[in-house]
């Protein structure tokens, strides 16, 4: 197990496409938020500027529990002395399908002059979001992919997943720490089981996973304000509010790996997440091009 995730400063595009995203590897980059304004995404300011908008409410995983004002999430977790029993867990994502919900966009809207693309992402090259005339998409006005303002209090957790249709994501610690474990992508027979299911490092099963204790942790880390780590296409993580915290957090498929994207579409047509992938498709003005006739579009 190797104990530290590298931390860079100061890296090219070039450079982060060459020896992380095309790589597959997990990095942390620690001066990407620098000029950006993390005041406004401070708990009072969220609270006070955007308290009574509803917003989504899930458990441990991504299973939607409740909705409820902003404000009152805020009572019941992050107020001195609470310990909530339910850990409830925002993922206020933006729009990803075409239903009316209490999506995050207007507050997304409202607060994109507040932050930036963080300055080593590639400016061009996506393939979700895709941009036909291949011009930049900006993460601070466009929608991307489980784009989402993330907020817990402590204790709240993402067990151990990883992201949909092999894209890669990408976290923002605006306020508090959160606890990290990493998982190469070649531990999977170790942490999941022929039902798809993921084990719970933390309370395993051994009826359902008995080669856990084969698994090998990549990485333990500890992510501080003010820090962005990618969490590469396959990279299995799990991770654990050990404060009351704050994040935005995006996904995307990159041309790098447009391959390994196009093999999971052909390979598991009933995979319930393929309707965030054609919402994208349709975002892109790509019309009723359905997520195969898109994969040979982009392979021409």
């Amino acid at each position: 197990m190797e104990t530290e995730i590298k931390r860079i400063k100061n890296i090219s595009q070039e450079d982060f496409l060459e020896s992380y995203l095309t790589k597959g590897k997990p990095v942390i980059i620690s001066d990407a938020m620098e000029k950006w304004n993390l005041e406004q995404f401070q708990p009072k300011k969220l609270e006070t500027n955007f308290g009574d908008e509803n917003v989504q409410v899930y458990n441990n995983l991504f299973e939607l529990q409740t909705i409820k004002p902003l404000k009152k999430y805020f009572q019941d977790n992050f107020s001195v002395g609470k310990n909530t029993q339910k850990l409830e867990y925002i993922r206020w994502y933006s729009k990803l399908k075409n239903i009316d919900f209490f999506w995050s966009d207007k507050v997304f809207y409202k607060l994109n002059s507040e932050w930036a693309t963080p300055y080593f992402m590639p400016e061009n090259g996506y393939i979700l979001p895709y941009s036909k005339d291949g011009s930049a998409l900006s993460i601070t006005t466009e929608r991307f992919p489980y784009k989402g303002l993330f907020i817990s209090g402590k204790g709240g957790r993402t067990r151990l997943h990883r992201d949909p249709f092999c894209s890669h994501a990408v976290l923002c610690q605006f306020y508090g720490k959160k606890e990290i474990l990493l998982y190469a992508p070649d531990q999977a027979n170790y942490l999941m089981n022929l039902n798809g299911e993921f084990v719970d490092p933390t309370q395993v099963d051994k009826e359902k996973f008995s080669s856990f204790n084969k698994a090998q942790l990549a990485y333990k880390t500890i992510l501080n304000p003010g820090e962005i780590i990618l969490f590469p296409s396959g990279w299995f993580h799990d991770v654990t509010s050990i404060t009351n915290s704050i994040s935005v957090t995006w996904n995307f498929v990159h041309k790098s790996n447009s391959e390994e994207f196009c093999d999971h579409i052909k390979n598991n047509p009933n995979d319930p997440e393929l309707q965030t992938v054609r919402f994208f498709i349709e975002e892109s003005g790509l019309g009723e091009m359905d997520e195969n006739e898109f994969c040979e579009f982009i392979n021409r």
